[in-house]
């Protein structure tokens, strides 16, 4: 579902240099701050950013509760370790602000833009190759997942505990093969293809905006400021 988003959003036009300024810089400066105003500006602010950008209010709002109840536990771990609710509560806000940007890049820009980005900075290709088809395999692994899953389904196959058990054995044990054939068809294609250890795609033209990269310094700006005080 992310990646439909980042492929028909209103601002995938937006240079993905600039997406990922943003987004980096804005997680960095969270991660490095210590006032919990600046974590709350720049959650409230990716949430605006994303609501600009067409993003299902309905879709954020469930995806954004799975991250808090994952950071909200941990938090909670850190509070009766440490004693600290205080600290706990900081950790929270940290926490989930970082996300919203992360998620912010991954709803806007789609993982070739990413890429394409990490190719003209120097990254290794090899890094960038496994990232692109473990990226490719995620939804290998979610599509083979889901029709395995309503297969057994319509089959009664969850209809009780021990229904249940043994269904689910069967679907780990099916993936994993069915992983490793796919793996070796993906093999089997790329070397028939002449495949030398990179993927060369078309890439799209981007322009970039002043305008964009004049806002993203004063937010940045702005940010450390007030993380300052």
């Amino acid at each position: 579902m992310p990646d439909r988003f980042a492929y028909s959003n209103a601002i995938r036009d937006v240079h993905p240099v600039e997406k990922l300024v943003f987004s980096f810089s804005c997680m960095a400066i969270s991660l490095i701050s210590g006032s919990t105003a600046v974590h709350l500006i720049v959650f409230m602010m990716m949430a605006v950013v994303l609501f600009m950008a067409r993003i299902p209010l309905r879709y954020y709002v469930g995806i954004m509760f799975k991250a808090f109840v994952f950071v909200f536990l941990g938090s909670v771990a850190v509070a009766y370790g440490a004693v600290d609710l205080k600290g706990a509560a900081f950790v929270f806000f940290r926490a989930f602000a970082a996300i919203s940007c992360f998620y912010f890049l991954i709803f806007t820009t789609p993982a070739a833009d990413i890429l394409s980005v990490l190719r003209k900075i120097r990254i290794p290709s090899i890094i960038i190759e496994l990232m692109g088809l473990t990226y490719r395999f995620i939804f290998v692994f979610m599509d083979i997942t889901q029709k395995t899953r309503t297969a057994q389904s319509s089959r009664l196959g969850y209809d009780g505990l021990k229904n249940s058990y043994r269904s689910m054995g069967i679907l780990i044990s099916s993936l994993f093969a069915r992983m490793l054939r796919q793996a070796d068809y993906l093999n089997t294609a790329l070397e028939s293809r002449g495949f030398t250890g990179e993927l060369n795609v078309m890439q799209r033209g981007f322009k970039s905006s002043a305008v964009n990269i004049a806002a993203i310094t004063v937010i940045d700006i702005f940010l450390i400021v007030i993380g300052s005080r």
